[in-house]
């Protein structure tokens, strides 16, 4: 059941009980923790006060947001099988992360990538929930959600 008071975890729930295919789910899910580990990891390392050139923190940043543009042009494609609010969300989700990496850009502080890696990992776990196969379906071994710690 998601947690009513977390729209991004209602999100990601939402998301995850519509999305595409299994594997296309799982293997999305996969991509997005890893492009949270990598912005963990710049926070981390800026936050222990390591000096990071602008252009690591900028590619850090770009992965991210070029994963996030490939999801809002899956999700503008009007074949696409989620129901539009939950398009429109992915859409809103998307404006935050837009925004939220440009004031990074600016200003890169530590704190300020809690909630790009917050949401990543929780339309990731959306993404990744295991999944009844339909009747006559196979249950494939990344039906099950996967640790975060074993993305590199």
């Amino acid at each position: 059941m998601p947690d009513k008071k977390n729209p991004y975890a209602a999100a990601a729930d939402a998301y995850g009980s519509m999305a595409g295919s299994v594997d296309q789910r799982a293997m999305e899910g996969k991509i997005l923790l890893r492009a949270a580990s990598r912005l963990e990891d710049t926070s981390r390392r800026l936050a222990a006060g390591e000096k990071i050139k602008s252009a690591d923190i900028a590619d850090v940043l770009e992965y991210n947001q070029k994963l996030w543009q490939l999801f809002v042009e899956d999700a503008r494609n009007p074949d696409h099988p989620l129901p539009s609010d939950i398009k429109n969300n992915i859409a809103t989700l998307a404006l935050f992360i837009f925004k939220r990496t440009l004031e990074l850009r600016i200003d890169p502080k530590p704190e300020k990538f809690q909630a790009v890696i917050e949401i990543n990992r929780n339309i990731a776990a959306g993404l990744m929930k295991q999944v009844k196969p339909l009747p006559g379906q196979q249950q494939h071994p990344t039906d099950s959600k996967p640790k975060a710690d074993s993305i590199a």
